[in-house]
């Protein structure tokens, strides 16, 4: 949301909507290869020798994994996480992430409600509050006035906008945001996200349509734990999120084990975590100047699969979801469908042409720090979502001038 403007935006939009979604092939199910020689009984023998260990090994009280893991996790909530993590929480609390969804209240609203208007493409909309709600006066659908709530938040910075909820569970994003940067920076206002234009009912990028909906557009990466449930005998949607920001687990994945871990004895905490993931790429590693060209070198290779790069990418990639099956981890391809390097999203060298650097997993992906081992948080804390250093200091890091 951070690029909402430029004349960019409509472009990157229309790319997006072109992603269609299709659903994943059907597996055949895979004949049973059944082999002479071995009788019932040692079938049977052998199956309930490995139901006995398995039966002691879960109900072992050291054991590191939950007598019920064989069920899947479920989500706690970045509050209960914060228990522990009181550090990551703080930075979490102020980041763009915490911030990435929210419901409209007094609280979380940033835009002018006290009956504040703007024109656009004929038609005057007028922001105002009616007890506790926050209300939009602009073109329906029929590209006639109504009022409409604005029930959630969508971004903090440098823009905010407002979405509508519809009887058939539609959730839309108007086109109309809320500036909010400082006055003196030109910030403070109504804008129109699509200023060149004259987007009216008949257009794909009118807030009403296909191409503004949030349950498939953009509520994946805003909020957690998304299921998008939709009907389409109906044509509707029940979508669900056990989170409505970005919280721990839409990185971590589902917290439940790791919290049962968490409060077992510490002689009963040796193994695994409970976690989808570990985030270890980083664990023990250094940084350091190669004595004949002064670039950074990695004390030991990265691995294979880039756990960090791939989690990131579900969010900053430009990418069709496949399926709501993703894996903290795991590489995006196996639930999405990745953007190809084409020339109408990039450049010949692979650099993006549209200057979002929200989508930036493909470039960094095919880059020399990739190659050599950089992975997202040498540059970025993962909590806050900002950089470690300002400026070309983060650089610094690694990028030091020849003495």
């Amino acid at each position: 949301m951070a690029k909402g403007f430029g004349k960019n935006r409509k472009r990157r939009i229309q790319a997006s909507a072109k992603r269609a979604l299709s659903p994943e092939a059907p597996q055949r199910p895979q004949p049973v290869s059944r082999k002479r020689g071995l009788g019932p009984a040692i079938g049977f023998g052998l199956l309930a020798l490995v139901a006995a260990g398995a039966l002691y090994f879960f109900a072992r009280p050291d054991s590191p994994i939950e007598p019920h893991a064989a069920a899947a996790p479920s989500f706690v909530g970045s509050q209960t996480c914060s228990g522990c993590h009181a550090t990551e929480a703080k930075l979490w609390q102020g980041s763009q992430h915490r911030h990435a969804m929210d419901h409209a209240t007094a609280q979380t609203v940033r835009g002018d409600f006290n009956d504040a208007t703007i024109d656009y493409a004929g038609t005057r909309s007028r922001f105002f509050r009616k007890d506790d709600k926050f209300l939009v006066e602009t073109d329906g659908a029929d590209g006639k006035l109504a009022v409409f709530e604005a029930k959630y938040t969508f971004g903090v910075d440098p823009l905010q906008q407002y979405l509508i909820e519809f009887p058939d569970g539609r959730i839309q994003a108007l086109s109309i945001a809320w500036d909010t940067r400082p006055k003196e920076q030109g910030g403070q206002r109504w804008f129109h996200l699509y200023p060149d234009g004259a987007v009216t009912r008949a257009d794909p990028l009118h807030w009403t349509k296909l191409n503004q909906n949030w349950n498939f557009m953009c509520a994946e990466c805003h909020s957690t734990d998304v299921h998008k449930n939709y009907d389409p005998d109906k044509n509707s949607f029940a979508t669900t999120f056990s989170e409505i920001r970005v919280g721990c687990e839409a990185c971590h994945g589902a917290g439940s084990r790791h919290v049962a871990w968490a409060h077992r004895k510490s002689a009963a905490r040796e193994g695994d975590n409970g976690l989808l993931v570990r985030f270890d790429e980083r664990t023990g590693i250094t940084w350091s100047a190669d004595t004949g060209t002064s670039s950074p070198v990695r004390s030991v290779p990265a691995p294979a699969l880039r756990k960090e790069v791939e989690t990131c990418g579900r969010c900053h990639a430009r990418r069709g979801q496949l399926s709501e099956g993703w894996t903290p981890g795991r590489p995006l391809s196996e639930t999405h469908r990745v953007s190809l390097l084409d020339r109408q999203r990039f450049h010949a060298d692979g650099q993006m042409r549209d200057d979002e650097e929200t989508y930036n997993y493909a470039p960094f992906k095919q880059s020399k720090m990739f190659a050599k081992g950089v992975t997202c948080s040498d540059c970025h804390d993962p909590h806050s979502a900002s950089l470690k250093a300002p400026g070309d200091v983060v650089c610094a890091q690694c990028h030091t001038r020849p003495v």
